[in-house]
């Protein structure tokens, strides 16, 4: 009768805990010396703004290259070549602040923007301001159609301001509540086998709504900023980064250790020696850029964000313009600060 070896099925596992023990400090390690790969990459001309702005090309393309943009179309042809569509305007309501839209706009060969417009009473030209929502969220919810948890009706009390707002719609409304069901990751990696990514997607839905919103007669091109919350702040940074028409940004309860708090549609190839929060935010300057942390959110541990900001703070500070950036951490939790601090911010360099 014939003999095989035989052991407990455990035997082996100190081997496997091995790997993984070495797998892990091997990251470690990695990520410990990005920091380095970064200050290596990401070098820019500190001489003036102007020299700044100018260094900041090549690096403003590789990072939207990163990304997965641009979005091309499914038959590789030139945006030029489709078909002109007009944006859409629904008027839903008038209140004591003014007219609420409800916009669809046209981006690519049957893709659409979708969000809500709010105008203040009056012919303008008004400065227009993106607010964008976060996780689980919508325009309406920002807006303060009904209530909400952490916004504080962050839209309408820009629209208070005398300020047309854009609220824009991204894939990740709450399911079942708020509309169909999905899976942004697995969207995400479709996209991303692609060559693009859920990001991408949506920030180029972002740049082809202001094409259409800085045509209108009422609003003023030169005057355009964006506010966001959580990915929102994401969003309002990547967004910020890539188009220099927003010349203002409010960034709350995003910036963070991207080591420490990632997320797979935060994450691409080499993202880690290049692009990181601070470099994102070097992308944004000499613009003005306020960005906030809660001291009790429950998401992100507040010193990550106390040491990332510290690392944007330099740009600013070594072109002697320190005033246009602000890195606060506000009484709060997960949640667009009810004070009016980013708001100042926001209308002084409006």
């Amino acid at each position: 009768m014939r003999s095989f070896y035989r052991e407990p099925e455990d035997k082996g596992n100190h081997h496997r805990m091995q790997q993984y023990t070495e797998l892990t400090a091997w990251i470690t390690r990695l990520q410990h010396q990005s920091g380095v790969r970064r200050k290596s990459y990401f070098t820019p001309d500190y001489t003036d703004c102007e020299s700044y702005s100018s260094s900041m090309e090549h690096y403003r393309k590789e990072f939207a290259a990163m990304l997965g943009l641009p979005v091309l179309t499914s038959s590789h042809e030139e945006t030029a070549n489709e078909p002109q569509e007009e944006a859409t305007y629904e008027l839903i309501g008038e209140d004591e602040l003014g007219d609420i839209f409800r916009v669809t706009i046209p981006v690519r060969e049957g893709l659409h923007a979708y969000g809500i417009l709010m105008r203040p009473t009056g012919n303008g030209p008004f400065p227009l301001v993106i607010s964008q929502h976060g996780g689980q969220g919508t325009p309406e919810m920002t807006a303060g159609f009904f209530d909400s948890d952490n916004y504080n009706e962050m839209t309408r009390r820009i629209v208070q301001r005398g300020v047309a707002v854009f609220a824009p719609q991204l894939l990740l409304w709450e399911t079942g509540r708020f509309g169909p069901v999905f899976d942004r990751k697995q969207i995400d990696v479709q996209l991303k086998k692609l060559g693009s990514s859920i990001t991408a997607l949506e920030l180029f839905k972002i740049q082809r709504s202001l094409d259409h919103l800085l045509e209108r007669p009422d609003i003023d091109a030169k005057r355009v900023g964006m506010v966001g919350l959580s990915y929102g702040g994401f969003y309002t940074l990547c967004a910020t980064a890539l188009d220099t028409r927003i010349g203002v940004a409010v960034s709350s309860c995003f910036v963070n250790d991207r080591f420490t708090h990632g997320r797979s549609d935060w994450t691409w190839h080499n993202s880690g020696n290049k692009f990181l929060d601070a470099e994102v935010c070097g992308l944004i300057c000499p613009r003005p850029l306020y960005i906030e942390g809660g001291s009790r959110d429950e998401l992100f541990a507040v010193q990550g964000f106390v040491e990332e900001s510290a690392r944007a703070q330099i740009h600013y500070d070594r072109l002697g313009i320190s005033n246009r950036f602000q890195a606060i951490v506000f009484d709060g939790a997960h949640e667009f600060n009810p004070q009016d601090e980013p708001l100042d911010f926001l209308m002084k360099y409006l």
